[in-house]
């Protein structure tokens, strides 16, 4: 700004009302704020955004915690939110934990050394105390997908118990009795309530056999669902279907299943937890649950910035997922 200021003979400061878009209405001229501009222009002037921050305290970023970015329902999600927070003029750092506390943690602290002005995260396990860290920083604060029960923030998730129990309905309404279910061993509400809503059905229908409940290790994932098929394949009770809680479950389950021979849906039924894009080409009909991905990103933005300017309204809202038959 100096040079640009030194080359027109005016002073500094008229440089910066003009470059910051508060020329108008001032002392300077429309005349001088088109020379401005173009010498800015000529000598390729770009802003220093870590001097603007120092001044203003906003650096015009927020942070987003996501578990697994390779999860297509995560990588929608994280789209979503970056389209929307740049209409706010944001910036957004994506970061990864892959359901692990320590990567939780250093995505955390990573954020709030890069003075992010918010963050929107998606919980992993046990990791409470170190999103209350962001709290304590007076850091704005939004969960989304998931929440920590018992923990003062805002969140956006889907109402997940609701629409289980639902499917589960479908499924032996149509005449299906022996379900399998194969979800994650998450202490998290959204796989917990997941989980439970098909459970709960199939014990008031007295169809539930718990050798049929498949709870897999995150960690250990690809052996633990593989095993999971194989015993649901010989099951001395033929299985019907199987209730996949999540996309990534679902994609590996089914890997398996054509490994082990098993014909969808002559064999068995399947049902996925989320919109699967690819199996909309196949001739493999499958039952999903739709989320409104696109609705949650933007509100979490929209959240977050009440929270950026200000608010100290806690706000929680829990969507309806959408029941899609294959």
């Amino acid at each position: 700004m100096q040079d640009i200021a030194d080359k027109l003979g005016v002073s500094k400061g008229t440089v910066s009302l003009v470059l910051s878009g508060k020329a108008k209405g001032s002392r300077v001229s429309e005349e001088m704020s088109k020379k401005v501009k173009k010498m800015a222009e000529e000598l390729n002037y770009q802003p220093n955004e870590i001097a603007r921050s120092l001044s203003t305290g906003i650096t015009m970023t927020i942070g987003v915690v996501v578990t697994d970015i390779s999860n297509e329902f995560f990588g929608n999600l994280t789209f979503y939110i970056q389209e929307q927070a740049k209409k706010y003029g944001y910036v957004v750092i994506t970061t990864n934990t892959n359901e692990d506390l320590d990567e939780f943690n250093d995505a955390i602290i990573t954020l709030l050394n890069k003075q992010v002005d918010g963050i929107i995260l998606v919980p992993v396990d046990k990791g409470q105390k170190i999103a209350e860290n962001i709290i304590k920083r007076h850091i704005p604060l939004v969960q989304v997908d998931r929440y920590y029960p018992d923990f003062e923030a805002n969140y956006i998730v889907v109402d997940n118990y609701k629409v289980s129990a639902k499917t589960t309905n479908h499924l032996i309404e149509r005449g299906l009795k022996r379900i399998a279910v194969i979800c994650y061993d998450i202490n998290l509400n959204a796989l917990r309530e997941r989980r439970q809503g098909c459970i709960d059905v199939l014990k008031k229908n007295d169809l539930l056999d718990l050798n049929l409940i498949k709870d897999i290790n995150y960690q250990d994932q690809e052996v633990e669902i593989e095993q999971a098929i194989i015993d649901l394949k010989n099951n001395p009770n033929k299985v019907d279907a199987i209730y996949f809680c999540s996309r990534k479950v679902f994609i590996t389950g089914v890997k398996y299943m054509h490994k082990n021979s098993i014909k969808i849906p002559k064999d068995m039924e399947v049902v996925c937890f989320d919109k699967i894009e690819s199996f909309s080409i196949t001739n493999i009909p499958v039952t999903y649950i739709e989320q409104p991905i696109k609705k949650m990103g933007e509100k979490a933005v929209d959240v977050l910035m009440e929270q950026i300017r200000g608010s100290k309204e806690k706000k929680q809202y829990v969507f309806e997922a959408e029941l899609k038959y294959g």
